[in-house]
């Protein structure tokens, strides 16, 4: 997935053609007219990436109906692979803030925390030219101090409402199952860089579809979500 010097060019010109085509398709999952749609939406986030697989994965969105999705990115695996990030939001998908290297953030000190933010929104911005304005805190763990520092960077938390399990080496069939737990504005837990996943991932569109569910975009939410108990969050899915 690395390039350097001419081959960057060619990917800059397969990338803008994957935005035209992307953009110009019609008939997809993604044209959310009259039944198709008539569940609302939930949104498919995929956390950890960009991975090796990561190009694995957007084929299959692509496959599955050209569905969107939002790719919560690891910041240092972002800045060594520039051109995952890049075909990522090149196919339509928005990306968010995972923080750089993956810690628990609550345990560190106050400075190092809001560089794990910081960092990688500078990433993502030096890459796709926007910064993000979604994070999630690695395993869920966050306290008031983390999200302020994601406002600070003009960021919203964002945590799950639909958790798949899928790190824990589950079969494709349960991960699904997890998924299609979700409510209609709800947002779905799910990992880059799993052949498991992967799998699963036109399981989990067709079992939406099947609810008349369409994936959408996270925004805002001015009403707390629910987490888990005693942990809320304000984002929720909606049309792209």
């Amino acid at each position: 997935m690395k390039t350097r010097g001419r081959s960057r060019i060619g990917l800059g010109v397969a990338v803008a053609a994957l935005m035209a085509s992307f953009a110009a398709a019609p008939g997809t999952a993604q044209a959310d007219s009259g039944r198709r749609c008539s569940g609302g939406y939930v949104a498919l986030t995929f956390d950890d990436g960009p991975t090796s697989a990561t190009a694995a994965y957007l084929k299959a969105l692509r496959d599955a109906g050209r569905v969107r999705a939002t790719f919560f990115v690891t910041g240092s695996l972002a800045q060594a692979d520039p051109d995952g990030t890049r075909r990522i939001a090149a196919e339509g998908h928005a990306i968010a803030n995972h923080s750089y290297t993956h810690p628990n953030l609550v345990e560190l000190d106050a400075a190092t925390a809001f560089a794990e933010l910081r960092d990688t929104s500078r990433v993502v911005r030096a890459q796709t030219g926007r910064a993000p304005v979604f994070f999630r805190p690695p395993f869920g763990s966050t306290d008031a101090r983390t999200r302020q520092d994601a406002a600070r960077l003009g960021m919203t938390e964002v945590i799950w409402t639909a958790d798949t399990v899928d790190w824990s080496g589950i079969p494709a069939d349960a991960i699904a199952a997890n998924a299609l737990t979700v409510r209609p504005g709800g947002i779905i837990l799910l990992h880059d860089g799993l052949p498991t996943t992967l799998e699963a991932i036109p399981k989990i569109v067709d079992g939406l579809a099947e609810r008349d569910l369409c994936a959408g975009r996270i925004v805002r939410s001015a009403t707390p979500v629910e987490a888990w108990p005693g942990l809320t969050f304000h984002a929720k899915a909606a049309r792209w």
